[in-house]
Formats: structure tokens, C-alpha cells, sequence
């Protein structure tokens, strides 16, 4: 897929066509210095000014090299067994097996997984804190009060689009 956006301009926006030609200099006006305005100088040193007269316009263009790739597939009714493992005999897997944990990359690999894997897992971990998970505990006191509720602030979405709540907790 190529990428390409093309900016389009009327040649009547182009402005008037510009004819330039080699000639002598000449001299359009000759002001002579005022010294009162010298003595009202002031140098500024250093003086750094960045100074644009026109619009800023670029075009940049990129193409990368195409990435080959290909979609395979693989039956996990019997794994990923290279093809000179044969995967019905347990004896040529076990030894399969063996070969592979002694190798040192595999156990920087599990290694490697096992730490990524234990940050997932904690991501997930999260107690519901209104979930009563003893139930040995001593029971509160039970009032024989009529159950009420009062407004005590009133949380407003923020977002432009509306959003409804989709989970209250209470207690």
C-alpha cells in the first residue's frame, strides 16, 4: 500500500510570474545618517532572532521495506513437536523434553515469562473490600432503626459524551 497525498494549486494562486534578468545596479534613494538617532543606539550583544517572511510548507515522502510474512497453522491436538518426534510415543517425548530443559536459553526464557507473567497477574488481583471473606468474626449489633440514605455529593461526568455507570459498590 502506498501512501501518497498530493497538494493541488491553481496556477492562478501562483501569483505573477517572476522574470528575472542581469543588469547594473541603481540606486533608488540615498538617506544620510542622523547622528542624534546614533546617539540614541543601544548594541545588543549577542542577538539571536529567527525571522520567517512566508508560510511554512514541506512534503515528506517515506517508503520502507515490505516485511514478508506468511500465516501457518499447527494442530494442538498433539502440540508442537518438531518432525522427528513422533508425538504418540511418550518414550521420544520425554527425552524430547529432557534435551529441552537442559538447554540454557530455555530456562532465561521461563525466567524471562515468569516475571511478566507474575506483574499480569498481579494487575488482576483486586479484592472486593465490601465482601465478607471471614465468617468467624463477631456479629455487629442489629438496630431496629428504619434503613435510610442521604446525599452526601454528587459525582458529574466530566466527558463531552455522556457515560452511563456500569458497577456501584456500597456499604
Amino acid at each position: 500500500m502506498e501512501i501518497v497525498y498530493v497538494y493541488v494549486k491553481k496556477r492562478s494562486e501562483f501569483g505573477k510570474q517572476c522574470n528575472f534578468s542581469d543588469r547594473q545596479a541603481e540606486l533608488n534613494i540615498d538617506i544620510p545618517p542622523n547622528p542624534e538617532l546614533a546617539e540614541q543606539f543601544v548594541e545588543r550583544n549577542p542577538v539571536d532572532v529567527g525571522v520567517q517572511c512566508s508560510t511554512s510548507m514541506s512534503e515528506h515522502e517515506a517508503n520502507t521495506e515490505r516485511f514478508e510474512m506468511e500465516t501457518r497453522g499447527i494442530n494442538h491436538v498433539e502440540g508442537g513437536w518438531p518432525k522427528d518426534v513422533n508425538p504418540l510415543e511418550l518414550e521420544q517425548t520425554i527425552r524430547f523434553r529432557k534435551k529441552v530443559e537442559k538447554d540454557e536459553n530455555y530456562i532465561n526464557a521461563i525466567m524471562q515469562l515468569g516475571s511478566i507473567m507474575e506483574h499480569c497477574i498481579k494487575q488482576n488481583n483486586a479484592i472486593d473490600i465490601y465482601q465478607e471473606y471471614f465468617d468467624d468474626e463477631d456479629e455487629m449489633e442489629v438496630t431496629e432503626e428504619a434503613p435510610s440514605a442521604k446525599t452526601i455529593n454528587v459525582f458529574r461526568d466530566p466527558q463531552e459524551i455522556k457515560r452511563s455507570a456500569t458497577h456501584l459498590s456500597w456499604h
